[in-house]
C-alpha cells in the first residue's frame, strides 16, 4: 500500500491562516468586538430594555425547550450521531476527528475570549467589558454552538453524500432557524446581549471554516488506514 503523506505543521499552519474566508471571519470577529466594546451599546440596551409581553407565562417554557436547542447537550449528540453513523458506513475516522476538532477549537475559542473580556451579564445591564470574574457573557457560546455543531452536521453529510441536495438545502435552512430561534429566546430572556450572539456565531462560523480547510489539506486515505475493522469503504476516502 502506498504511503500516505502528511502536511507538516508549517504548511497546515500556513494553509489555516491564509484561507481568504477565515481571514474575512477573523476580521469580522476583531470588528465585533470592538463594537461590543461601545458603539453597539445603544442596540444592546435598546433590545434588553424593551418590554417583554407575556414575561410570567413564555419565561419558563423558554428557557427548558428553545433555549436549550443550540446547546451543547442537544447539539452534540446530534454531531455524534451523524459522526458515528458517517465513519461505519466509511470505515473512516475522519467524521469523528472532524467533528472533534471543531467542536474543540470552537470551545477554546469562546472560552479565551470570554475570560479574556469580562463582559457584563444582560440580566444585570451592565454591558461594559472587564467587569471582573464570572461575567462571561461574551460572545455566547448557544450562538457559536447554532452555527459550529449544526453547521458541521451540515457540512458532514454533504462531505460524505448522505443526502440529496433539496434535503441539505432544507436542513440548511432549519439551521438558520436554530440561530435565529436562540438569539430572540436569549435577548427575550435577558442571556445574553444582542452584539453577544452575533459574535458567537461570526466565532462559531470562523471555527467551522477552519475546520473545512483542515479537512482539505489532510489526505483523504489517512483516517481509513486507522479503521480496525473490515467492511465495504465509502466512495469519499
Amino acid at each position: 500500500m502506498r504511503a500516505v503523506k502528511w502536511p507538516s505543521v508549517s504548511e497546515i499552519a500556513w494553509g489555516l491562516a491564509s484561507d481568504r474566508i477565515a481571514i474575512m471571519l477573523a476580521v469580522a470577529l476583531i470588528m465585533m468586538t470592538m463594537l461590543g466594546a461601545g458603539p453597539l451599546h445603544p442596540v444592546d440596551n435598546f433590545l434588553n430594555e424593551i418590554h417583554r409581553p407575556y414575561w410570567e407565562v413564555l419565561r419558563e417554557p423558554l428557557i427548558y425547550w428553545p433555549d436549550n436547542v443550540a446547546s451543547r447537550y442537544v447539539a452534540l449528540p446530534v454531531l455524534g450521531v451523524v459522526a458515528l453513523q458517517l465513519a461505519y458506513w466509511h470505515r473512516s475516522w475522519r467524521p469523528i476527528v472532524l467533528g472533534a476538532v471543531g467542536v474543540v477549537g470552537m470551545m477554546s475559542l469562546v472560552s479565551i475570549m470570554k475570560l479574556a473580556i469580562n463582559r457584563g451579564h444582560a440580566k444585570y445591564y451592565t454591558p461594559e467589558f472587564f467587569e471582573g470574574p464570572g461575567n462571561v457573557a461574551f460572545p455566547s457560546g448557544h450562538g457559536a454552538n447554532a452555527i459550529l455543531i449544526y453547521g458541521l452536521v451540515l457540512f458532514l453529510i454533504i462531505r460524505f453524500g448522505a443526502a440529496r441536495p433539496h434535503i441539505i438545502r432544507r436542513l440548511a435552512f432549519c439551521i438558520v432557524g436554530i440561530a435565529l430561534l436562540q438569539s430572540a429566546v436569549s435577548i427575550y430572556l435577558h442571556f445574553h446581549w444582542f452584539s453577544d450572539l452575533v459574535t458567537g456565531m461570526v466565532a462559531g462560523g470562523l471555527a467551522l471554516r477552519l475546520t473545512v480547510r483542515l479537512d482539505r489539506m489532510i489526505p483523504h486515505g489517512r483516517t481509513v488506514e486507522w479503521w480496525p475493522w473490515y467492511g465495504r469503504k465509502g466512495p469519499l476516502q
